[in-house]
């Protein structure tokens, strides 16, 4: 089993530790994050926190591979940022495709990989480094994601499509089959884009209009009492 340390003492290295530890090709021997960032009492999940500027002496990177388990902050720029220091350091970034996943052997997936439940990718699915899918994401056949891009929970991509390095793709959002996204851009919770598009674009949909009545007065009203 591969003894690994995780980078982050947060909300997504919460979940990829809970992964991890269930999976039959990792074991956690620790968290490491920037010293101010350190939590009290030095451990997370009941695991030993160290700090990112002493990791190798404790932690050295011919015996520990690590995974940068970071969110989408400064749109994905701070996560590939200490990718890159995991790197410089010698660490060997691990992928991590769950059991629960739908990928064959066709999958191909760069360093630093995060693909968690129900997330389908078909044949010809190509992710390049340091790429997070969400659960149940749906990636169409024959496509690509770029390095350093997040896709959130149950997105779905057509096939042949693409997603420009860096980007981020928000929950539910849809990108339609052969639409290639420049990179950088930014895709909102539930946007439908069927064209392609230039690097840096943003797509917001707008929001439900909040209804007039409160949920007490609605359900008079209506049948679903």
């Amino acid at each position: 089993m591969n003894e690994i340390v995780i980078f982050g003492a947060g909300k997504v290295a919460d979940v990829v530790y809970h992964h991890l530890r269930r999976s039959d090709e990792y074991s956690v021997a620790a968290f490491t994050c920037d010293r101010p960032y350190l939590p009290e009492g030095g451990r997370f999940r009941d695991v030993p926190v160290v700090a990112f500027d002493e990791v190798t002496h404790r932690y050295p990177p011919d015996r520990f591979s690590m995974i940068v388990a970071l969110g989408y902050h400064e749109l994905n720029a701070l996560r590939r940022a200490k990718y890159e220091e995991a790197k410089a350091k010698g660490y060997r970034l691990a992928t991590y495709v769950s059991s629960a996943a739908h990928a064959g052997d066709w999958l191909e997936a760069g360093d630093n990989c995060i693909v968690l439940d129900g997330a389908i990718l078909e044949p010809g699915t190509r992710l390049g480094n340091n790429v997070v899918v969400w659960s149940g994401v749906l990636v169409g056949h024959h496509t690509t994601i770029d390095d350093h891009a997040w896709i959130a929970g149950h997105a779905t991509f057509g096939g042949s499509a693409r997603l420009g390095a860096g980007s981020f793709v928000g929950l539910g959002a849809v990108v339609g089959h052969e639409v290639e996204i420049g990179e950088s851009s930014f895709l909102g919770a539930g946007v439908l884009v069927t064209k392609c598009c230039d690097p840096k674009s943003v797509f917001v949909g707008a929001n439900t209009e909040l209804f007039r009545l409160d949920s007490e007065r609605f359900l008079r009203i209506s049948k679903l009492r």
